[in-house]
């Protein structure tokens, strides 16, 4: 998304004046708001330690998650299908979002200060490119969850159609990385280093022939609707349709009491998984883009600073998706923990006794012979992720 620094340090200084049409800066420039604000809270020792450990722990359970996720998934052959490259595709942009996003918002959070410590020609190439790699694997996390939405559609919904095929795959794929790249390029013109009190910033400010305050709210409209609200509709939509075409079905044969309960469970199941990864999407990106809309259109929201607690929650649970996707995945998917339990028996040497092969058949398809191309091992959680829109998003400007 845009060039919104992650610095949770609040001062008298407010968010930046985009009137402003120079690319340079200094003391004098009227670049800030600083009259009137009352002086800033600074964060006390213990809820510093805790922002500090919450982020920490995040990206420990982001890193292992993920690697498992790939890991498993390359070594069972029985998943070397289109579904799984999906979940893949997913796994690795979080894993970008993981090694480029939450360490910078980690260090924000260490120095209790945004400022821009890179300064020079290197300075301002890394306020450019920066925000456009964390932009990229973000919005690439969220439209992998969309591609693997569909393609549980088409293999439950519309199992006689083989529309899912390998090349098609591949072009999604290649897509989910396209089309961010082209979404966050403007970032490579906006995004700017300024100076202020000896402080260097990254900032979005959009120069001529753009309009800086109507640019920066349009961008923020596209992005929402992009990476957000269609995702979400649509994803919501494939969902509902998986899961009442599941409830429909019924037990093929003679119904026994026994695998009619097996069945029921397993629809739950299904049903458990696909609310958890549209909730945690919607719930995990809501409150990043309600802080945009408030900075871009409210300039009173911000002209004291963006409130702490604020920043810090909209930041960090656009970061924790990264880590939910994997979490999701071994908690509802049977084939990933078992996968997971003998990738660790494997490296423990336990080699001899584990067995080459995974079996990836869902409950479903296994006790009630349903062939859904695998309900529960293809389902993710996704996205987001991630700071975006300059180091962590677009500017808030909270010295």
């Amino acid at each position: 998304m845009g060039n919104m620094t992650m610095s949770h340090k609040q001062n008298n200084m407010s968010f930046v004046n985009t009137n402003q049409t120079n690319d340079t800066f200094s003391d004098e420039d009227d670049y800030y708001i600083d009259d009137g604000c009352p002086p800033s809270k600074e964060a006390t020792r213990p809820q510093y330690l805790t922002k500090v450990m919450m982020y920490a722990l995040m990206i420990v359970v982001s890193l292992i998650g993920n690697v498992l996720i790939i890991s498993v998934t390359r070594r069972t052959r029985s998943m070397q299908k289109v579904a799984f490259h999906f979940v893949v595709n997913m796994a690795i942009a979080d894993l970008v979002t993981t090694l480029i996003n939450m360490p910078e918002a980690l260090t924000v959070e260490i120095r209790n200060s945004d400022d821009w410590l890179v300064t020079g020609d290197a300075g301002v190439i890394l306020c450019k490119l920066l925000p456009l790699c964390q932009g990229v694997c973000a919005f690439c996390s969220i439209l992998s969850l969309l591609a693997i939405a569909l393609d549980r559609f088409l293999a439950i919904c519309l199992p006689l159609k083989r529309i899912m095929t390998g090349r098609i795959a591949k072009v999604i794929i290649v897509s989910t990385w396209l089309i961010p790249c082209l979404s966050s390029a403007p970032m490579l013109v906006a995004n700017i280093v300024v100076e202020d009190h000896g402080q260097f910033f990254c900032i979005e400010k959009w120069p001529v022939p753009f309009d800086d305050e109507k640019t920066a709210r349009d961008y923020t409209i596209i992005l929402f609707v992009l990476f957000y609200a269609l995702p979400l509709i649509i994803i919501s939509t494939l969902y509902s349709c998986v899961i009442y075409k599941i409830w429909r079905r019924r037990v093929p044969g003679h119904r026994l009491a026994s695998t009619t309960r097996l069945y029921t469970r397993s629809r739950k199941k299904a049903l458990k998984m696909f609310m958890a990864i549209v909730l945690c999407f919607a719930l995990c990106w809501l409150p990043y883009h309600v802080l945009f809309f408030l900075v871009t259109f409210d300039t009173d929201f911000y002209k004291c600073g963006v409130p702490l607690t604020v920043a810090f929650v909209s930041f960090f649970l656009s970061h924790a998706l990264s880590a939910l996707n994997p979490c999701i995945y071994l908690i509802f998917n049977k084939d990933y923990r078992t996968g997971v339990k003998r990738l660790l028996g494997s490296c423990a040497k336990w080699s001899d006794t584990v067995h080459p092969e995974f079996n990836t058949g869902s409950d479903i398809n296994t006790q009630t012979g349903v062939q859904e191309d695998r309900e529960m091992t293809t389902f993710q959680a996704q996205s987001p992720q991630s700071g975006i829109r300059n180091s962590s998003l677009r500017t808030i400007k909270k010295k």
